[in-house]
């Protein structure tokens, strides 16, 4: 397994506030396919749309895919559906604008909000991004503001923040007073290659219908 994978991955563990995701993928954008999601078999991209194609339908759009990094998801998606790139890193989103599978692009830090970002998505997805050093569960509260009534997210938990980290109470709390229905939890693998510490990781295929 060649090393600048397991390096970048290692570093990706590490973060602990925007800034430092900000200053990190300033370095990391243009290796990220390359040396993250080919060398170490990043898997989650794929799950995740898969689990989008499975469970939803033709009208759960437009999509915000929140913290789209290079637009790995995008790319896992038919080009019928109209979808809008989200992410903290202004240069993972100039490699994501460059694929031309994205209506809009914008540079956020859902932790501040999301009132100046739109609020009629039929479906929101999201892959990686909750997780340790990145976003928590009062993100993915704060997320629910950008899905219109009926809204399907589907979003990747590591498994190992899951209940650790305040997710599990979250969604259940959720669901308790209906904000939202037909939640469902799936594991994946993480990565497909092997031989880095992170290689036996696994995910948490999340997804629920906001009421």
């Amino acid at each position: 397994m060649p090393d600048k994978g397991k390096e970048l991955l290692e570093g990706a563990y590490a973060l602990a506030t925007p800034d430092d995701n900000i200053s990190y993928y300033r370095e990391f954008a243009d290796h990220y396919d390359d040396h993250f999601v080919k060398e170490l078999g990043y898997n989650l991209p794929h799950v995740v749309a898969k689990a989008f194609l499975r469970t939803g339908s033709p009208s759960d759009t437009p999509i915000a895919d929140l913290g789209c990094g290079t637009g790995i998801v995008a790319q896992c998606l038919p080009k019928e559906f109209t979808i809008d790139g989200l992410d903290i890193s202004p240069d993972m989103l100039a490699v994501a604008g460059a694929k031309k599978r994205y209506r809009d692009l914008y540079q956020t830090d859902i932790t501040q909000g999301v009132s100046t970002l739109p609020n009629n998505y039929g479906a929101v997805l999201s892959s990686g991004t909750f997780t340790h050093g990145h976003l928590g569960p009062g993100a993915l509260k704060t997320s629910l503001g950008l899905g219109k009534a009926g809204c399907l997210f589907v979003l990747s938990i590591n498994k190992a923040h899951y209940s650790s980290h305040g997710f599990e109470n979250l969604l259940d709390t959720l669901s308790a007073t209906d904000a939202i229905s037909d939640l469902l939890l799936e594991e994946a693998p993480i990565y497909t290659e092997h031989g880095h510490d992170h290689s036996g990781d696994i995910a948490l295929i999340c997804s629920f219908r906001l009421c």
